[in-house]
């Protein structure tokens, strides 16, 4: 009953495995359940080569050569999802950082006063040449004058900001990069669907004399949880009275539908591009989603490149969850790819990539 019952597990694992990998390039516009499956796609992985190996210590061998099959046909979503890279160092390297910044924690929603001070000093300490912040807060007179202190301590020569709203004409949200190289052209996406807070900015900048690049800065549509949310899925055994699982599965509907359509504007933008593109930023995504996989068509994964482990980077209890990304067009080369800190600052890891071209 038992090899009955593990037969079981293998079969499910399998199958769920390949059907997660080719469901992620369905639009959800078009079928939306399948989006929901990348979530737990890294749990299903590892199961994989669980019962791989298992099998190949064990009496059917045979079976394990199902499993790697199936871990060859899933390839692409398996080296997205998980990685043992060697970085490499070179002269005259390039570095950029992403890193969603929550407003630089201006609703205290660390619990730490002196978290805004930190995260500066982070910036001031890594200092990367091309710097693509989400969620950025600013003002023009008050304690948060970030723009005019990044710009003065890290000594930033050219910087675009793609603000998204404003208030008292000093209160300032937006995105914004900041870059050692000179800018010769801005842009900034309004997507139709989703929230103000989300945007796509670019900038075109002179890398030298006769080479250019475009670096996308994108903030794709969050599942906008809000605090009942996250105390559901954190008490999950307990019976949550007025309050029902169908508004998470709602609200993450609703995120990847916007998303689909946001990727579609981006990409838009992007094959009108005169230069190779950079797009970084908050995807709100897995590696193994219809965004993700949309965007990277033709594009190297600076983590894939030269990541290691899951490469998580939203803060929370899971061990895997990657959602922001730096994507390199093939002309670059990548060398080196890490999660800059482990401290929670903000509810996002920075990631940087170092590249030549």
């Amino acid at each position: 009953m038992f090899r009955n019952f593990a037969i079981l597990l293998n079969v499910l694992a399998l199958t769920t495995l390949v059907m997660i990998h080719f469901s992620s390039g369905i639009n959800p516009l078009d079928f939306w359940p399948f989006a929901f499956l990348g979530l737990v796609y890294p749990l299903i992985l590892i199961s994989c080569v669980f019962f791989a190996l298992f099998w190949l210590f064990g009496k059917l061998k045979a079976v394990s050569v199902l499993f790697l099959f199936a871990l060859i046909l899933t390839w692409s979503s398996n080296e997205a999802s998980f990685q043992m890279s060697i970085p490499s160092e070179t002269l005259n390297e390039i570095s950029l950082m992403s890193w969603n910044v929550k407003n630089f924690d201006l609703y205290n929603w660390s619990g730490n006063e002196n978290s805004r001070n930190e995260m500066l000093k982070l910036l001031e300490e890594e200092r990367p040449n091309i710097l693509c912040l989400q969620e950025f807060y600013t003002e023009d007179k008050g304690k948060f004058t970030n723009l005019k202190e990044i710009k003065n301590n890290l000594d930033y020569k050219h910087h675009y900001f793609a603000e998204t709203y404003s208030i008292d004409g000093n209160r300032h949200w937006g995105m914004i990069i900041f870059s050692d190289y000179k800018i010769i052209n801005t842009g900034k996406l309004t997507f139709k669907k989703g929230t103000r807070l989300n945007t796509c900015m670019y900038v075109d900048i002179a890398l030298s004399e006769t080479q250019a690049a475009r670096v996308y800065n994108v903030h794709f549509q969050s599942n906008q949880f809000s605090e009942e949310d996250y105390n559901f899925l954190d008490n999950l055994n307990e019976q949550e009275s007025g309050y029902s699982a169908m508004n998470i599965v709602n609200k993450l509907k609703t995120g990847y539908m916007n998303r689909a359509e946001q990727v579609q504007q981006v990409l838009e933008s992007k094959t009108q591009s005169p230069y190779p593109t950079i797009i970084c930023g908050d995807f709100n995504d897995t590696p193994v989603s219809y965004a993700y996989k949309t965007l990277s068509q033709g594009m190297q994964d600076a983590f894939i490149e030269k990541g290691i482990g899951f490469g998580k980077t939203y803060v929370n209890p899971t061990p895997f969850l990657r959602i922001d990304f730096s994507l390199f067009h093939p002309m670059f080369t990548i060398n080196g790819y890490e999660k800059v800190s482990e401290i929670e600052l903000s509810d996002h890891y920075p990631i940087r990539a170092r590249f030549t071209y």
